[in-house]
This record gives C-alpha cells, structure tokens and sequence, in this order.
C-alpha cells in the first residue's frame, strides 16, 4: 500500500543496480498490483484479515503464495514482487505498532493518503520519476503538492526506498521459500 511514486521510486533506484533487466517490464509490474481491478488478488492477500490495523495490514501481502504460484520470475513479474515486497516492509518499517494500535483505519487511511499527495512531487522531482514511467497505468499518475510536514518524513522514505532498492531478491527469495511465509530480508 505505498504509493506509486514510492514503488516507482524504488523501482528505478533498484534498475541503476540491474541494468541487464528490461526496465519498462520492471516498471510495468511495479505498477500493476494496484492498477488492477482485483488488487486484493494481486497482492496475495488474507481474505479472513482483520479489522484492526495490525492484522489488516498483516494480511495485505503474502511473498510466499505470490512465489508458490510463480515459480520463476520474467522481469514483468520481477516488478510485482518488488512491489509486494515494498508493500510487506512499508508498514513492518514506516509505522510504529503504536501508531497503528492508537488510530482507526480510517484515520490511518486518512493520513496516509495526505501523506502520499505530499510526498510525490518530491519523490517525482528526486527519483526523477516522469508521466511517462505511468504510461502502462496512466491513470495512475499523480503530480502531487509541494511537501508538508506528514506522518510520512522526506527522510524516512528516502532511507526506505534505498534500503528497498538494495535487496538481494534472489537471496530474499531463498529465505522466503525456506520459512514458508513473509519475513524480512
């Protein structure tokens, strides 16, 4: 559930480290889990989650079926699991279990999505991210605000999408496969 402009941001930092991958297919599966009609499909996620903040964003993503049911990854499918991946560790590294113990779902959709409108311009002039990138899922693209102060800092998620971008994904993958469910890298 991080924004487009952060999944593209990421996207783009993790392509200057693989540049034998086809960048646009990248892209294009980056986008696509939140472009579809069925997102709770793509992302893989709990029918049977809960209410509650923890256990709905728990639910959001499983790494492990996305990986059982592709059992290699084309670049396109590279994208998505990059994408799965930032959504798993966004809420297990930017939001305190405080923060999502002591606000309801919907203050929390609240200021997360206030967040994301004063994130992307910055993210979009940083990363360097253009309408173009959106082109797959047009309707997707956002230009975004000036910054304000948000529950989202420039800096946490300047340090997020680097920590990110890092991953060995194939090492990722191993570890994943062996524990049978999410954990992190």
């Amino acid at each position: 559930m991080a924004s487009a402009t952060i999944h593209l941001a990421i996207a783009k930092k993790y392509l200057e480290n693989h540049q034998n991958l086809n960048a646009e297919k990248v892209i294009t599966g980056t986008l696509y889990p939140d472009a579809t009609k069925n997102k709770d499909q793509a992302h893989y996620t709990n029918p049977n989650r809960g209410k509650d903040n923890l256990s709905h964003l728990q639910g959001k993503v499983n790494l492990y079926a996305f990986l059982s049911e592709h059992k290699t990854l084309d670049d396109f499918k590279l994208g998505w699991f990059l994408h799965l991946v930032t959504d798993y560790l966004f809420f297990k590294e930017c939001f305190t279990i405080e923060y999502l113990q002591n606000h309801s779902y919907e203050e929390f959709c609240k200021d997360l999505y206030y967040a994301y409108n004063h994130l992307n311009l910055y993210l979009t002039q940083k990363y360097h991210i253009t309408k173009e990138d959106y082109k797959a899922y047009p309707t997707e693209y956002y230009p975004g605000v000036p910054y304000e102060d948000c529950i989202l800092s420039k800096e946490m998620i300047d340090a997020f999408i680097n920590k990110v971008s890092k991953i060995d994904l194939d090492e990722y993958i191993k570890k994943i496969q062996k524990h049978q469910s999410n954990v992190k890298p």
